[in-house]
């Protein structure tokens, strides 16, 4: 896909950007450092520029005096995946974490939130090494993955799963945790959340002055409401928790990273199971593909990961209609932004994730 025709935002004036990237970074770190190149990775930024790069120190480009990091610049444009992009959010809430848990989460050596340096607020990490699991294609599909005994692939599974559990389990009754959490402006419950995508569909789906109605999101959002149930626990939910937004060590044990909280709420733990468990069946299942040998089903993961929580997963049913309903409006969103007239015209009922999400709709309503 060219860059004129990416639903998502791109990186303008590079050769600017390396330049004042590392004349800043070269002062937040009190040390010379040199930026050769920024590299933006394919099928990433959906919602948002990640750069990957290193920093060389000394004269000499040699790998022992490398430092890589990953950067994440706040977009601009006209057809953006959210109304608002809080990077200050994000960079608390890893923050957060990394200070008062053992949840794996990538370190942040640097931010500039004012856009003063490079037009955009923006955060560095170190870069965390190991193994992601593919976007595009899918990991059912391609990469390295597909290349692992089915005995690999189950324990890496698990080990996400695992690590899904901390964060549900995270005491957010913590004073240093809870005060974070209670000043950041993100949805607190349920209701919150459904307000939220209510308000996402007003506002994401128009093109031109002209409103595009999703008829199957209108039916799951009125199913939502009418079948919304109390909640049985409110816990740190990631938002994003999938086997994509996962790095795991280079050996294949453990987990290395949890990446991506820009989705971060408060709210039923059970929706970062169920969001977990969309995912990986959408991208094989929803595209008429085998899923890998090795990863357990739906109901052995979803017991899993309740042995290792100790939520009820009841409304399972529930919460994959929230999925499905979530990532529905996100990708029919993307396509506006890519004038897909296809999907217009259609009102998105061609769309694989809409029919997957047609799938759940019904599976919950038997």
């Amino acid at each position: 896909m060219s860059n004129d025709h990416r639903p998502t935002p791109v990186l303008e004036q590079p050769e600017e950007t390396r330049r004042n990237l590392e004349r800043w970074l070269s002062e937040q770190l009190d040390t010379q450092l040199r930026i050769p190149t920024l590299t933006v990775p394919e099928g990433t930024g959906m919602s948002n520029i990640t750069m990957v790069f290193d920093a060389f120190h000394g004269a000499n480009d040699a790998a022992d005096t490398a430092t890589s990091y990953v950067a994440r610049i706040e977009p601009q444009g006209e057809y953006l995946a959210f109304p608002e992009y809080d990077l200050d959010i994000q960079c608390r809430v890893i923050e957060m974490l990394a200070t008062h848990s053992d949840i794996p989460v990538p370190r942040i050596v640097a931010k500039e939130l004012s856009g003063q340096v490079l037009g955009q607020p923006f955060y560095i990490m170190a870069k965390t090494e190991g193994l992601i699991p593919p976007d595009l294609p899918p990991y059912h599909m391609d990469g390295w993955l597909t290349e692992q005994e089915p005995d690999t692939r189950r324990h890496l599974w698990l080990a996400g799963l695992d690590r899904l559990a901390q964060v549900n389990r995270l005491d957010i009754s913590a004073a240093p945790i809870s005060t974070m959490l209670n000043d950041c402006a993100i949805p607190k419950s349920l209701d919150e959340q459904l307000c939220y995508w209510e308000n996402y569909y007003r506002w994401g789906y128009q093109r031109d002055g002209e409103f595009l109605p999703h008829d199957v999101a209108e039916r799951a959002l009125a199913w939502l409401r009418e079948h919304q149930p109390q909640e049985q626990a409110k816990r740190l939910c990631w938002g994003d928790s999938r086997m994509a937004n996962v790095i795991f060590t280079a050996d294949k044990t453990a987990v290395a990273a949890l990446l991506d909280w820009e989705m971060v709420a408060l709210g039923d733990p059970l929706q970062d199971l169920a969001w977990w468990v969309y995912m990986d069946e959408l991208f094989s299942h929803g595209l008429d593909f085998p899923p890998l040998d090795g990863f357990p089903n739906r109901q052995e993961s979803a017991q899993h990961w309740a042995r290792q929580s100790g939520y009820s997963i009841e409304q399972l049913p529930y919460y994959l209609v929230f999925a499905g309903l979530r990532f529905a409006l996100l990708l029919g969103r993307m396509s506006i932004g890519m004038n897909n007239q296809d999907s217009i015209d259609s009102h998105f009922n061609s769309c694989f994730e809409v029919k997957y999400l047609e799938k759940m709709l019904s599976e919950a309503a038997a």
